[in-house]
């Protein structure tokens, strides 16, 4: 009994009683944490549950939903970010793109009516460089000349004048291009010879014999087929920007007949313009 007693008193002194305020605290913080893991381990045994339930009565759709995440991922890792530099790829179209395939353009046929008066103004420069019977101004004032390192037009560098019927004049700005200019009226197929006289080229323009007259009207005629040429890639120009265009069919229909009647007349004139030179040239 009195070792019982001083046992208890020992134990007494050793392990003191907490307080109150703390037995309360210990005993609280205690039953919540047993109450937050009691419903984290049930939600997470219903979530188990839920998922184990949908694969063992719609399998298909489990599977899906796994290669639905596992696609998703594998793009998110394998598309790298774009460059500030980089262009459009290879499924998108580029805003200049130069084919203008894909975007209406808008058609203006004076554009291409344009290209075939070109092509009248480039033959008559050709047929007035060829020469008939008669001295013409237009025979060398187109004549172009090795000057100030670029090829330049005679007319740009002098004035041509016809002195008579059969004597052609030259008067140039710049005497020292008087060598340059008579070596391109030599080399020319016109088959002049000009003479200096003084701070002027005089240019005979001799009678031209039937074999002349015939290799001329040759090349009168081969200058109108290269016109009528240029005529046709106009054309041809103007109906491709119709399809461009992507205009409704009975409005392309009629730009059609329009640059393809522009054409005839063109052509028309190319012919015209061939023939009254031919006859000049075999009537001199």
């Amino acid at each position: 009994s009195s070792s019982s007693s001083s046992s208890s008193s020992s134990s007494s002194a050793l392990l003191p009683v907490p307080s109150e305020r703390f037995s309360s605290m210990l005993t609280a913080g205690t039953t919540e944490c047993s109450a937050a893991f009691t419903r984290g381990f049930s939600g997470l045994a219903a979530t188990s549950a839920s998922r184990t339930r949908t694969s063992r009565t719609c399998p298909a759709i489990a599977t899906q939903q796994t290669r639905g995440k596992k696609k998703k991922a594998g793009k998110e890792k394998a598309a790298p970010a774009p460059r500030a530099d980089e262009g459009p790829g290879d499924d998108e179209v580029a805003d200049d793109d130069d084919d203008g395939s894909d975007t209406a353009a808008e058609f203006d046929p004076a554009a291409f009516e344009q290209l075939m008066e070109s092509a009248i103004e480039a033959l008559e420069r050709d047929l007035g460089k060829l020469r008939t019977g008669r001295a013409s101004p237009g025979m060398l004032e187109n004549l172009v000349v090795q000057a100030y390192g670029d090829h330049t037009p005679l007319q740009h560098l002098g004035s041509v004048t016809a002195r008579n019927a059969q004597t052609l004049a030259v008067m140039l700005y710049d005497a020292s291009l008087k060598a340059a200019v008579a070596a391109a009226i030599r080399d020319s197929p016109l088959g002049f010879n000009p003479r200096e006289e003084g701070d002027t080229l005089v240019v005979p323009v001799p009678e031209m014999n039937a074999d002349v007259k015939r290799e001329v009207a040759k090349m009168a005629a081969k200058a109108g087929e290269t016109a009528k040429i240029s005529v046709r890639n106009a054309r041809k120009k103007g109906m491709d920007a119709i399809k461009r265009a992507k205009m409704p069919e009975d409005e392309a229909k009629r730009a059609e007949k329009e640059v393809q009647k522009s054409h005839d007349a063109f052509v028309k004139r190319c012919q015209d313009l061939t023939v009254a030179k031919e006859k000049a040239i075999m009537a001199a």
